[in-house]
């Protein structure tokens, strides 16, 4: 394998390199067959050797379909909030119109689309060294997978989500950013999501009332 090849890779790359190659589509194919890189779709390659790598897995969920960032249950077990490994890896999108599904060697990815007001919110990169990823905040992350749960209308039913049904932990959750988690809720005009920004804020006045 050429020694500057990048984690992700495109046929054009071989093209860009001038490496003597005259189809560039075949040499990534021949590596494919070796073992050597992985088809994600057409054109598109990971490096065999780096496939586990969850911040090259996360370069490639950026690759793969776009624009998009990745989120959801993914990101929020990135970041540790939630206990249970996810299978797939989930990324959002806007204006796509359905949840793309793109099945690999190396899993799963799945896009589902957001509110295009909330698309551009709280975004950062994830960074290993040189490998970067676009991704949502934990906050973000965490408005984002409210987004795709059924409505729901009694404040009850949100701690209820929150750590039975996700099973985040209250501590973790606390140490969230309250104050941008209230922020991102109207972005979203979603049911759940506003019965969310209510919880947060009956949170907020039990907190100030106990602080006097």
């Amino acid at each position: 394998m050429h020694t500057e090849m990048p984690d992700i890779v495109d046929t054009m790359w071989f093209a860009r390199k001038d490496l003597g190659l005259r189809y560039p589509r075949a040499a990534a194919h021949r590596l494919a067959q070796k073992g050597e890189l992985v088809r994600l779709k057409q054109g598109l390659y990971i490096r065999a050797d780096r496939a586990q790598d969850l911040y090259v897995r996360g370069q490639a969920a950026n690759r793969l379909y776009g624009p998009s960032y990745v989120s959801f249950a993914w990101a929020l077990r990135f970041y540790r909030l939630i206990p249970e490994d996810v299978p797939h890896l989930t990324s959002a999108t806007f204006k796509k119109g359905k949840t793309k599904r793109f099945d690999t060697p190396i899993g799963s990815f799945f896009y589902h689309d957001v509110p295009q007001a909330a698309y551009p919110l709280s975004l950062t990169f994830a960074k290993d060294g040189k490998k970067r990823f676009l991704i949502a905040s934990p906050e973000k992350a965490l408005c984002d997978e409210l987004y795709l749960k059924p409505p729901l209308r009694a404040l009850k039913d949100i701690p209820a989500l929150l750590f039975d049904d996700m099973r985040l932990d209250e501590a973790d959750f606390f140490a969230l950013d309250q104050e941008l988690l209230r922020s991102l809720t109207g972005a979203y005009r979603s049911t759940t999501l506003r019965t969310f920004a209510r919880f947060l804020e009956k949170k907020n006045d039990r907190c100030s009332s106990t602080s006097l």
